[in-house]
């Protein structure tokens, strides 16, 4: 007899379905802002990694269902989560996180860590991967050179740099190479200015890889992922925030000139003006600085530049 009804994790992988804007900025979806609706929140998925990774946890999550007897989106409650979550308690706070997350955006719910006791995410706690490796790293191998030098030279994650062509160079009057565009996660783009030093290097490199592969091929040839690009782009902050703050004592500009090119300055002003930097300087560190700092690496905040970067 066929079933008339498809099962639970069927229906929350339809629900994400649904959910799917592949290929459409953010910034083009429809938004509407009046009687406190907040777009972001139910705007979709814009992001294939993300989709991903959402799909990962909602069919752990419909496997659960299915096994105590959930056969409707309908029935599930803050009950059904909360034993879920207790089933999975040995799992990361990140984890649970990322479980909830998916969870919500298939639900239009709101459930949140501290409902189930799991314990909050702590900065102290959380550990990035820009340590040298010791043990299987392959960083020192030849053919990773070039991939790791241009992650020093940009602060590019790998998933972005790995896309790239000579034609998202981006160049100064006289040819320089300044900076790239790259292509981030959910179809947004960004400026990003590489280090200063390394400037008259990356133009050479661009030219030769422009006469091997011409505008549309691809720039810089993957790396082993145990090679840890991540690790230069560590070290790319440090070098940065020292050079910035070099040219800023000797009165010059970094961005020789374009720094609407690489700054977006209404970004900039909301992040200075933030009530928690009313001093200027944060630890020590220069917190306009870090502003200009944190829009070259992406993430627009001051804090995760200080604290995930500088302080490391």
């Amino acid at each position: 007899m066929s079933r008339n009804k498809t099962n639970i994790k069927m229906q929350l992988n339809k629900r994400l379905d649904a959910l799917l804007r592949i290929g459409i900025k953010k910034t083009n979806a429809n938004r509407d802002t009046r009687n406190g609706f907040n777009p972001t929140r139910y705007e979709g998925i814009h992001s294939v990694k993300t989709a991903d990774t959402y799909r990962r946890s909602i069919n752990i999550f419909g496997d659960f269902c299915k096994r105590i007897g959930v056969k409707e989106i309908g029935q599930i409650d803050e009950s059904v989560v909360g034993r879920f979550v207790e089933e999975r308690k040995s799992n990361s706070s990140w984890t649970h996180s990322k479980d909830l997350s998916a969870i919500n955006k298939v639900l239009g719910t709101d459930y949140k860590s501290e409902q189930f006791d799991i314990e909050k995410r702590k900065q102290e706690n959380v550990v990035h991967n820009r340590q040298i490796l010791t043990s299987n790293s392959t960083a020192s191998a030849a053919r990773n050179q070039e991939a790791l030098w241009f992650a020093h030279a940009t602060g590019a994650r790998r998933e972005s740099f790995q896309s790239l062509t000579p034609g998202h160079a981006i160049r100064s009057a006289d040819g320089i190479v300044m900076g790239f565009q790259f292509k981030e996660k959910g179809g947004r783009e960004r400026n990003a200015l590489i280090l200063p030093s390394e400037r008259q290097a990356m133009t050479l490199f661009v030219d030769r890889k422009l006469s091997e592969v011409g505008e549309d091929g691809q720039l810089v040839k993957p790396c082993d992922s145990n090679a840890n690009p991540h690790y230069q782009r560590g070290e790319y902050a440090k070098e940065m925030y020292a050079q910035m703050l070099d040219y800023q004592s000797r009165g010059k500009d970094i961005y020789a000139g374009y720094r609407s090119t690489f700054i977006d300055e209404q970004k900039y002003q909301k992040a200075i003006e933030h009530p928690r930097y009313k001093s200027q300087y944060v630890h020590g560190y220069d917190t306009r600085i870090c502003a200009e700092l944190s829009q070259q690496l992406g993430h627009n905040r001051i804090e995760v530049v200080i604290n995930s970067y500088l302080r490391k």
